[in-house]
């Protein structure tokens, strides 16, 4: 079912969670589907109890050399219709197309994880990252750039 259907069936303020994928800036043709990202955001929106998330996982495409930078677009709307911008995280991909001989390789994606007010409940990742190596000098600063004791 096309979810901008399924959802008019959800109460309001009734989900805890949402994690998507969402078609990504037509770089896939989902055989002709097309969506509604504006009408979802709200939705998503209305869905959402205070205080719980959604995960928005996307990646961006290049177009005429240029990055189109939809996914940034995207999380201002969501801005737009109420969501805060909790955190900014990126997935990093297995498998990855070849890039133009121009470019790097596009090995992530980017998770904007949206909340609807303050998030209630959190659960860190203690794990660090494979190879991370906390740095011996680490300078903290104040917004002035003057740096901290």
């Amino acid at each position: 079912m096309d979810c901008m259907k399924g959802m008019k069936y959800i109460d309001n303020n009734s989900i805890d969670l949402t994690v998507t994928s969402p078609p990504y800036d037509n770089l896939r043709t989902y055989k002709g589907f097309s969506w509604d990202f504006e009408g979802i955001a709200k939705e998503l929106y209305r869905v959402t109890k205070q205080g719980e998330i959604v995960v928005w996982i996307v990646g961006d495409r290049v177009k005429n050399g240029s990055e189109t930078l939809i996914p940034f677009e995207q999380a201002l709307y969501f801005k737009g219709v109420g969501f805060n911008v909790h955190d900014t995280m990126i997935y990093q991909k297995n498998a990855m197309p070849f890039p133009e001989q121009t470019r790097y390789i596009q090995c992530f994606e980017y998770m904007f994880v949206l909340s609807k007010g303050k998030p209630k409940t959190h659960n860190m990742i203690k794990e660090k990252t494979k190879g991370y190596k906390p740095s011996k000098s680490s300078t903290q600063r104040n917004t002035d750039g003057t740096t901290k004791n």
